[in-house]
């Protein structure tokens, strides 16, 4: 079957454009409230599974949370681990701790009060994410505001089987990188489900009637915006490739964040300092955010597990004031006897608000000005990309182009984190590196 035989959806409408701009300008992890539960799909195992699919190119930070109460020794597929906690849902401060709500769930066992649903349509239409999964057009049908929200309330399904799903044609980030694909699922219909509201991004012919129906779409609901995919019936549907990729593109969307490029391998785990080396005076400290604070110094903190020759770096940051410094180093050759074998071996990429030029924060430390200023204001987050190609060093600061210089010294070493001096408060959080070599 070819894709032009959807001529019938002309009238889908496509919602917002993705917003690659955090609120606020923000760097931070997408704070995620996974609400799950019911009888007869892989809720824990599949939610899990699908969220860190997406958490290799996004950063994310979940809370899972289950809706239902199951009496004890259910569901028989899989045991309730998760504690239930649909009360969530009342907390009137739920869109300022959490950016999306991703619900994979069903009515079995839940019972939500008028106040809860009203928490979770408030949640959405005051600008919070939603990405729904499965069953979860089976969940509170009897609610028609949560219908309306969702785009459609489930029916029937048909005996659990071999789909093809075939894209829609056009540009929609969720689709970034799919074609048409096979996967084991349930088809699904439902009622409800008009289209002059929503943007059909997969359709799937039902051998039932014949017709193509919609089984994946976003839509707004009021501020937020809203992602479904009826596919995720068993961990076999969970885990596929296509799925997991929509899924993850279907939280970027719903929370316009940007995908992760794939490659990157986190040298900070966010938990210790696994991998890495002090050297010199000072410390790192973890933070409860999982972010490292400069304490004392002038130090060094290296990663010794290896040397990187041609690769990108990001690495997201902030300081205390302006006049606060620290700054990123980048091949040294040798393993350092003192914080200054970084400086005169390799290159530190400055971090220095209020300094002259030369030594302004994005500056190839004494060697060369950024061409612009880009840093936000202290304590907010920043996010630097270093691109090192043979010579060449490409400097990226929150996504604009601050810096291109040619270097001479050695073309492979260590990556290190500084500590300048005691006055000097820095954090450092997501630290990754894509080899390109």
């Amino acid at each position: 079957m070819k894709v032009s035989v959807l001529a019938g959806l002309a009238l889908i409408v496509t919602g917002a454009v993705l917003c690659a701009v955090a609120e606020a300008g923000e760097v931070r992890p997408i704070r995620v409230l996974a609400l799950l539960g019911g009888e007869y799909h892989p809720y824990e195992a599949g939610s899990k599974m699908m969220i860190d699919a997406a958490s290799e190119q996004l950063d994310i930070k979940a809370n899972f949370v289950r809706m239902d109460n199951p009496p004890e020794g259910f569901p028989k597929a899989e045991k309730a681990t998760i504690p239930s906690n649909i009360a969530i849902l009342e907390d009137p401060e739920l869109g300022k701790k959490y950016d999306l709500i991703f619900a994979y769930n069903q009515s079995a066992w839940t019972k939500i009060t008028d106040r809860q649903i009203e928490g979770f349509l408030n949640f959405v239409r005051n600008g919070g994410g939603l990405v729904a999964v499965h069953s979860a057009t089976e969940t509170f049908q009897s609610n028609p505001e949560y219908v309306r929200m969702l785009g459609g309330s489930f029916v029937k399904h048909e005996p659990y089987r071999e789909m093809h799903i075939l894209r829609i044609e056009g540009d929609h980030p969720i689709l970034e990188g799919i074609a048409n694909f096979n996967i084991m699922d349930e088809f699904y219909y439902h009622d409800q489900c008009d289209l002059e509201d929503k943007h059909v991004l997969l359709v799937c012919q039902s051998p039932d009637d014949q017709r193509v129906h919609p089984i994946a779409w976003t839509k707004m609901y009021g501020k937020g915006r809203v992602f479904f995919t009826s596919l995720g019936h068993s961990v076999e549907s969970c885990s596929n490739a296509s799925h997991l990729r929509i899924v993850a593109q279907g939280i970027a969307w719903a929370t316009g964040r940007e995908l992760r490029e794939p490659g990157f391998v986190d040298l900070y785990n966010g938990k210790d300092l696994t991998g890495w080396e002090m050297t010199g005076p000072g410390e790192f400290v973890r933070e409860q955010d999982g972010s490292l604070r400069t304490e004392g110094g002038m130090g060094l903190l290296w990663y010794k597990e290896k040397k990187f020759k041609d690769f990108i770096l990001e690495v997201d940051w902030k300081v205390e004031k302006a006049d606060s410094n620290s700054g990123i180093f980048v091949r040294f050759p040798n393993p350092p006897k003192t914080p200054w074998d970084a400086v005169n071996q390799g290159y530190e990429i400055q971090i220095a608000d209020s300094y002259d030029p030369p030594h302004r924060t994005g500056s190839i430390y004494s060697f060369k000005a950024p061409t612009e200023y880009a840093s936000r204001k202290p304590n907010r987050w920043n996010r630097f990309r270093i691109t090192v190609i043979g010579q060449k060093y490409t400097i990226e600061l929150n996504g604009v182009k601050i810096n291109e210089f040619t270097g001479e010294r050695g073309e492979d070493g260590y990556i290190g984190l500084q500590n300048h001096l005691p006055a000097d408060k820095a954090w450092f959080r997501t630290v990754r590196v894509k080899t390109l070599d």
